[in-house]
């Protein structure tokens, strides 16, 4: 005999559906399991591991900072360890936020990695290798995970346009910089900047129609 358990009737026949609210229906002695795997306690212990992880960092910072001053006199070399350490941190935080796309985190830690690379240099003497070198190889590697992205989701290919378009801006600006003579090495902003645009002119030229409307929806034009 059967059982609705949302209206606690007993129901005779061998039906799977209640006739009355529609609720699938169980066997009387029957174990139940849940449809889907509780992965509640994995997100706890996850974010737990993180927080460890978090306080292990903060730890290894201020004995380097320590180390630093006590052999420099001067906390320098350990600005540097805190800007790397504090970027994964940043890392561990928002990769493990179930509410951000991983769309959103590649946008994320992109940017994020334009703004302490050049921390970093501005606590080394801004000797301009950020600008150089870091930057046009971030956007290089940018694009490759995009162009992989893609190709693994091509149903929905379109939904990477913005942060290729994202690229293509931040390679248009170290192209200015060196076309203005604030850098003086020109392969990686020209690389850097040909293989961004040659990509989005490409997403454009394929999917026109689905790249005009991602950008409406983006831009609400």
């Amino acid at each position: 005999m059967n059982k609705c358990k949302r209206c606690n009737i007993q129901i005779v026949d061998n039906t799977e559906i209640c006739p009355l609210c529609g609720n699938v229906v169980t066997k009387e002695g029957e174990e139940q399991f849940d449809a889907y795997p509780d992965i509640r306690d994995k997100i706890k212990l996850l974010k737990k591991l993180v927080v460890i992880a978090i306080y292990l960092l903060v730890v290894l910072e201020i004995g380097l900072c320590l180390i630093d001053y006590y052999t420099d006199y001067w906390i320098g070399w350990s600005i540097v360890t805190g800007i790397c350490i504090l970027y994964t941190i940043f890392t561990l935080v928002y990769s493990v936020n179930q509410k951000n796309g991983h769309i959103r985190k590649i946008f994320m830690q992109f940017a994020a990695a334009l703004v302490f690379m050049l921390a970093a240099d501005a606590a080394t003497g801004v000797t301009g290798w950020s600008v150089i070198y870091g930057l046009p190889c971030a956007v290089l590697l940018l694009d490759a995970i995009l162009v992989a992205c893609m190709l693994i989701n091509f149903a929905n290919w379109q939904s990477y346009l913005l942060v290729q378009l994202f690229a293509v801006l931040v390679s248009l600006v170290l192209l200015i910089l060196f076309l203005t003579g604030v850098t003086v090495k020109p392969v990686l902003p020209w690389t850097s900047f040909g293989v961004s645009a040659l990509i989005f002119s490409f997403c454009l030229s394929i999917g026109f129609r689905k790249a005009k409307n991602e950008l409406k929806r983006r831009f609400y034009i």
